[in-house]
């Protein structure tokens, strides 16, 4: 389904507004944001369930709306298979990301290889494989929806065929400079806002 020229802006404002959030404070809004995505898909389950089974309108509505809690409930109880989805993604983002150049098929490989390895990093150093997880994720989502404004890329595109996305980050050679920059800049952003509260909490459990 392709969203209508009049709601492509603010699909593209909403996509760029995500990425930053995540961006630099991903590790704080890491279970809000979980617990959103996994009640937007309960909706999406539990309205396509009603529709087929024709529940009615006033059906329909209470699915959605016992859906949307189910699924956000079971996304934050799933929070360490979350930490782990949340590695891959940035394993496999950086390998697209640095081997976007190469065949395609070869980076989309090295990305699901690197994608194993952080989920398993992300489990056991969550902390810190969150922080870096978000910061280039959200870059990364910033930067291809930013692009729909200066260079009318159609960027859900992109996402709907992720083996196309290494050919549009090596055809775009302001993309991954941009990413990397926006990821380390948000990634020193979400160490300052994590590491003043531990720093601080240290010396009275020293006393």
């Amino acid at each position: 389904m392709q969203p209508s020229a009049e709601l492509y802006p603010w699909l593209s404002v909403a996509a760029i507004s995500w990425g930053l959030l995540d961006c630099f404070f991903g590790y704080r809004v890491f279970k809000i944001t979980l617990a959103a995505v996994g009640g937007l898909l309960g909706a999406v389950a539990a309205h396509a369930a009603a529709t087929a089974l024709a529940l009615g309108p006033g059906g329909v509505m209470l699915s959605l709306l016992a859906g949307g809690v189910l699924g956000a409930g079971l996304a934050f109880l799933l929070y360490i298979g979350a930490v782990f989805v949340a590695g891959f993604g940035f394993g496999a983002t950086l390998g697209i990301l640095l081997l976007a150049n190469f065949h395609p098929m070869v980076a989309l490989l090295s990305g699901l290889v690197l994608g194993v390895c952080g989920g398993f990093l992300a489990v056991k150093l969550q902390r810190v494989l969150i922080m870096l997880s978000t910061a280039l994720l959200g870059a990364f989502r910033s930067v291809v929806a930013l692009a729909y404004f200066t260079h009318s890329i159609d960027w859900l595109y992109y996402f709907r065929q992720p083996d196309q996305l290494p050919t549009l980050i090596a055809s775009n050679a302001w993309m991954l400079p941009a990413i990397l920059a926006l990821a380390a800049v948000g990634l020193m952003a979400q160490f300052g806002i994590g590491g003043g509260k531990d720093q601080k909490k240290a010396p009275a459990k020293d006393e």
